[in-house]
């Protein structure tokens, strides 16, 4: 009975992990000291990708994750149709029609392919031969495990920048370098780098 709410208990705990993990990894931010533009509410989100197709659910999902908070966001592939160029003329009209403050900008700069190699091992008893009677009894780790089949993993993890710039002098308020071993899973890659955001500016007191 105590073994079976104690297995219970461990996968509830590891629910919650993989619930809360998240699919990008900060490495570092860094804030213009020189730059103290009033409290940003509205942005242009701009997705700078070499494939058409995710640029729209980059932005789309980005800055639905941003209004969820409160933020305006208007994806810029709502004023900049894919296919036309995006320089700094359409790009200038755009902030214009949205009436945006500043300009986010989210941007894979490398993707990196990596690969780990696990030994892997193999318990020498099976699971029912745990002794009810004496649940202290570390029988697994006493008698210990025996060599497995090894495992080889290959994965690749995406450096992306993401800045957001002050659309009245041009310049950078913020920045920050994020990796994400999810290249692929584009929206959910989108929904964290939203919360991200939001949680960066709201801690530089931008919002």
């Amino acid at each position: 009975m105590h073994r079976s709410l104690k297995i219970a208990g461990l996968l509830f705990l590891a629910a919650l992990t993989l619930c809360s993990c998240s699919s990008i990894s900060v490495v570092q931010t860094w804030r213009n000291p020189t730059l103290h533009p009033p409290r940003l509410h509205k942005i242009l989100v701009v997705s700078i990708t070499k494939k058409d197709v995710n640029r729209p659910v980059y932005e789309d999902v980005l800055a639905g994750e941003l209004a969820k908070h409160g933020i305006a966001a208007v994806p810029s592939h709502t004023l900049i149709p894919s296919g036309e160029r995006s320089g700094r003329d359409a790009l200038d009209r755009a902030v214009k029609k949205s009436g945006a403050d500043s300009v986010l900008t989210l941007q894979t700069i490398k993707v990196e392919r990596q690969t780990t190699v696990e030994p892997g091992l193999v318990n020498p008893y099976p699971g029912y031969w745990y002794p009810e009677a004496f649940p202290a009894w570390d029988l697994y780790g006493y008698y210990g495990s025996m060599p497995g089949p090894t495992y080889i993993s290959t994965f690749d993890i995406a450096t992306m920048q993401v800045n957001i710039f002050d659309t009245v002098t041009g310049k950078l308020i913020w920045a920050a370098t994020v990796t994400s071993s999810e290249p692929g899973n584009v929206i959910s890659v989108a929904k964290d780098v939203g919360n991200m955001v939001y949680e960066a500016l709201a801690k530089e007191q931008l919002l």
